[in-house]
């Protein structure tokens, strides 16, 4: 079982998530913003974590790169969520960091495509 945390400051799409992976095998939890975020990262240690661009306190870029900053937790994938959707914001995330980059609104298959190709051995964390 893979430890997921997802950043997000929309309570409609936190709700969203949570009956999207109600089923999952894995451990999901969801912060909702960056600070909340890196907190649960440093507690939770996870496989995996997914941050909305646009979050109040810290964004995820600026979460991206507080993770990388620490040693222990700069291998974690982060895949950044955003209704942006144009060429240019696209790569500032990349530039940011990110492993990959998912467009709002996205699906069920969208979301769970994202986890499996993360969540390959070899692409978790330790």
């Amino acid at each position: 079982m893979a430890k997921i945390i997802f950043c997000e400051d929309e309570k409609r799409i936190q709700k969203l998530i949570s009956i999207m992976l109600r089923a999952s095998e894995h451990e999901i939890s969801i912060a909702s913003d960056g600070v909340e975020g890196m907190e649960l990262i440093e507690r939770e240690r996870p496989d995996l974590i997914f941050a909305d661009v646009s979050m109040p306190n810290c964004d995820g870029f600026q979460l991206a790169a507080q993770l990388k900053s620490v040693p222990h937790l700069a291998h974690i994938p982060i895949i950044f969520m955003s209704a942006f959707a144009q060429h240019s914001e696209i790569q500032e995330g990349y530039r940011h960091g990110a492993a990959s980059y998912l467009i709002k609104p996205f699906n069920l298959v969208d979301l769970q495509a994202q986890m499996k190709l993360f969540l390959l051995p070899g692409h978790a964390s330790t």
